[in-house]
């Protein structure tokens, strides 16, 4: 049976000291792909790193092709500081990053800030090698977990077989700086890669946890790594462009039509809902009258709840208190 080796990326920082990033390598003694499963490039986004975990344990078991690279903890400084960045302080936003947003430093410099240097480490003891790449993320409670990936090539075939209901499909930008997502270091090359935010941030939850690996375990099913048949989902995957006319035309968004609390319905993102439905109500600040809200169309909800910019760092932009227009929902129509 295959057995995964520890290995760790060391990468030297500013102030002389050392990081090592651990990460496991699993080989079949067959040919095949080269596999990697990453996650955790922003320190709260700590939703994937169980599901490698249980992913490595499954590729112990079932692996007959190919290899797979597992890094659960890419940005092990900035999860030790439980932020996004390793420069952040207390509530401050996630694009207050300075050159240290992790996912947008690759391939990383050998002599650049803290964050490039990991990124380099990483790209030079685990990335370079890969042929696929599967980038585990998590976003804010209020969007739902969704698939991000190209619209053509290897990274549509992937997007479709991960098994998560919402698709955004999102086009390829051009590299001006030199650095770049590290889907796009994969797409650019022909190589493949999807990224898969697994809502929400901050905690691990077993619903997403079990997404994430159904996601790793499909891909590799997909290239002939692990046996089996692909487990799809129940029902259609929702697909859109990212600001396209068509998410436009099939996205039905509620705003609050007064001032008060939003008390949600018990539903979650990703839940269906049928034109009428029930989604929760306002509690108006100034008559303490009940303003039922409901879905205005059949759907998936693709964001749920009132929230603001910058609630993925800070506990204010959370609060459900509603100002007339704010966003509470976002149904998609398929």
């Amino acid at each position: 049976m295959p057995e995964a080796k520890l290995d760790h990326a060391v990468a030297k920082l500013t102030d002389g000291s050392e990081v090592r990033i651990p990460w496991w390598r699993i080989g079949s003694g067959r040919a095949g792909e080269t596999l990697l499963v990453i996650a955790a490039q922003h320190g709260n986004e700590v939703q994937g790193c169980e599901s490698i975990r249980r992913f490595k344990e499954l590729c112990e078991r079932e692996l007959v092709a190919g290899e797979v690279r597992l890094v659960p903890f890419a940005n092990l400084p900035a999860v030790r500081h439980r932020r996004s960045h390793i420069n952040l302080g207390s509530e401050q936003a996630y694009g207050d990053d300075e050159g240290h947003n992790m996912n947008r430093t690759w391939p990383g410099v050998a002599d650049g800030n803290d964050t490039e240097r990991v990124s380099y480490a990483l790209h030079e003891a685990v990335v370079e090698g890969c042929t696929r790449c599967l980038d585990l993320h998590s976003w804010s409670r209020f969007t739902a977990t969704a698939t991000l990936a190209r619209e053509e090539g290897l990274s549509r075939e992937m997007a479709l077989v991960a098994g998560i209901r919402f698709i955004q499909w999102r086009p390829a930008t051009p590299n001006t700086t030199g650095a770049t997502m590290i889907g796009a270091l994969f797409n650019n090359s022909g190589r493949g890669s999807i990224t898969i935010e697994l809502a929400p941030q901050w905690v691990i939850r077993e619903k997403e946890v079990t997404l994430g690996l159904r996601a790793a375990s499909n891909l590799a099913k997909l290239f002939g790594m692990i046996e089996g048949e692909i487990e799809q989902l129940d029902g259609p995957y929702v697909q859109f462009g990212r600001d396209s006319a068509e998410e436009a035309a099939r996205k039905h968004e509620l705003t609050a039509p007064c001032s008060g609390l939003f008390v949600e319905a018990g539903l979650e993102t990703s839940d269906h809902v049928s034109e009428g439905q029930r989604l929760g109500h306002i509690i108006r600040d100034d008559t303490l009258e009940i303003v039922e809200i409901v879905s205005p169309a059949d759907g998936w909800l693709w964001q749920y709840g009132c929230f603001r910019a910058d609630c993925d760092v800070a506990l204010p932009p959370q609060h459900p208190y509603a100002a007339e227009g704010d966003t509470l929902a976002a149904v998609m129509e398929l």
